[in-house]
């Protein structure tokens, strides 16, 4: 049995993570510039404007600038890993955060701001940014020699705050499903485009994709595999957040 604690193995699974970190790095900076016209539109007034374009925007740069230092990072030389490692997860962290608010303003919305929907909505939403604020607590990561780059120690720590956040979106997603369905009856044109009109399954495809990241850190394989789905799963919900702004 393959021991992928042995450092030749592990470092074959990081050489692995950076092809795939550089891979969705690169379509994602490739999506933000050929969409940057939303942005463009709202500017010129083509499109209206609404105070959560501040927050979708905040979900689509913060991840962005988490794609590009991570990029940096990767690419090798000497940096303080400590504080860059640090500042690359607050980034992340703060993508979480900015999306998972749309989506709960998004629910308070559907549910015509109804008081113990929207108590709840916001409580959910404050489990998440509490789980995001402990997950920067546990960030350690020294420079690796052999991978001439930082390595994140420990990437397991991160479980508990990938667990509360996946049960978050859940939660958010099907108390959006419930609200919408009690209007299925009125609409004309089918369920099935009521979801996909108000961006459900966009949603509910993000959330699922974030399922392997928490397995993998249940497992544990060694900390490249525990990172590796992390990192795939940091796009979240910055495709199906756009959607809210309607």
């Amino acid at each position: 049995m393959v021991n992928l604690n042995d450092p030749s193995v592990l470092h074959e699974d990081y050489l692995a993570l950076i092809k795939l970190d550089h891979a969705i790095g690169g379509i994602y900076i490739w999506e933000t510039v050929f969409t940057a016209g939303f942005e463009l539109d709202i500017l010129r007034g083509k499109q209206p404007y609404r105070w959560t374009i501040w927050l979708y925007l905040g979900t689509r740069y913060t991840a962005l600038l988490t794609f590009i230092l991570t990029l940096i990072g990767e690419n090798g030389g000497r940096v303080s890993c400590q504080p860059f490692t640090i500042a690359v997860t607050v980034l992340m962290c703060a993508s979480w955060v900015f999306a998972s608010l749309i989506i709960a303003l998004r629910v308070i919305a559907i549910w015509n701001r109804q008081r113990i929907v929207s108590f709840l909505s916001v409580c959910l939403w404050l489990a998440g940014v509490a789980s995001t604020i402990y997950t920067l607590t546990t960030v350690k990561a020294l420079y690796n020699p052999g991978q001439d780059t930082c390595t994140v120690l420990g990437f397991h720590k991160y479980l508990s705050g990938a667990v509360v956040t996946l049960v978050v979106e859940i939660v958010l997603l099907m108390s959006m499903l419930i609200g919408l369905l009690r209007y299925a009856h009125r609409s004309s044109t089918g369920i099935w485009y009521l979801l996909y009109q108000q961006c459900i399954i966009w949603i509910a495809l993000a959330i699922i994709a974030e399922v392997p990241a928490v397995v993998f850190l249940i497992l544990n394989l060694n900390d490249a595999w525990n990172a590796m789905f992390v990192h795939s799963a940091g796009k979240r919900f910055q495709t199906s957040s756009k959607g809210h702004l309607a």
